[in-house]
């Protein structure tokens, strides 16, 4: 009896240090290899704070606020991201230039027969809006450029962007966009006109929309003159375009994906 229990008594020492032995192995096994892993994750996420000039702000930024006239306001747009300092230049001095094109409407009076006023005395004058996304690693920030006059209003002239892969900092161009979610011009010009046709108005008996002209001009236009485009804040590709018309041209957009 007393050898059966002695020899049940080494069998379970034998399993209990065998479990310690192969448990140790894996716990030493896991934490060497692990560590690496969560290095390389902990230089990930530095690498990421690290692209941006001033790692307290978010990749896209707006400073000096101020209204201009009603809902049309100017700002400093600031692109929070190292590697575009010089971009952030050329901004700072397109919106210089665009606020010097002020006209008062004292300025025009004696040309022009004035049929509008406003508290700011402002007969026309450039503008800038700005609209920028985040999703995943990719940064979109859209810049349209638009021309008021207190007699017609805004119309929009110019659009341009620029998307940003988060991980390297480095600007993604438009053929390289287009590649990466295979969409072709075809694609484009297609999803644009099923756009416009679903848009159109009439004006009595005439369509208001230009469609040919509009495709017209996409076809044949730069990027970031007439068209321009971003990555939404759900990850779809989107195409920002100048819409013609017989009244007032304007701006949209179109989901390519």
């Amino acid at each position: 009896m007393n050898n059966t229990k002695n020899t049940v008594g080494v069998v379970l020492f034998i399993v209990i240090l065998l479990l310690f032995v192969v448990g140790g192995y894996f716990f030493m096994n896991y934490m060497l290899n692990d560590y690496p892993h969560k290095k390389e994750e902990d230089e990930l996420i530095t690498e990421l704070k690290e692209i941006r000039l001033d790692s307290t702000k978010d990749y896209i930024y707006y400073e000096n606020y101020q209204t201009v006239l009603n809902e049309i306001y100017e700002q400093d747009v600031i692109i929070n991201v190292k590697g575009f300092e010089s971009v952030n230049s050329v901004l700072a001095n397109e919106l210089s230039e665009i606020k010097n094109t002020k006209k008062t409407i004292d300025d025009v009076s004696s040309e022009e027969n004035i049929t509008c006023d406003n508290a700011e005395n402002l007969y026309s004058f450039n503008y800038r809006e700005y609209y920028d996304t985040q999703f995943g690693n990719y940064i979109s920030l859209v810049i349209s450029d638009f021309e008021y006059n207190c007699v017609s209003g805004s119309v929009i002239k110019n659009i341009k962007s620029y998307n940003i892969d988060k991980k390297t900092g480095k600007q993604i161009t438009d053929e390289e966009l287009l590649n990466k979610f295979n969409i072709t011009e075809d694609v484009i010009l297609e999803k644009i006109r099923k756009r416009l046709n679903d848009t159109q108005v009439l004006d009595g008996d005439t369509q208001v929309i230009d469609i040919d002209g509009t495709i017209d001009s996409i076809k044949n236009g730069e990027y970031n003159v007439s068209k321009a485009l971003s990555i939404n804040k759900t990850g779809n590709i989107i195409i920002n375009f100048i819409v013609k018309s017989n009244k007032i041209n304007y701006n949209d957009t179109v989901e390519l994906n």
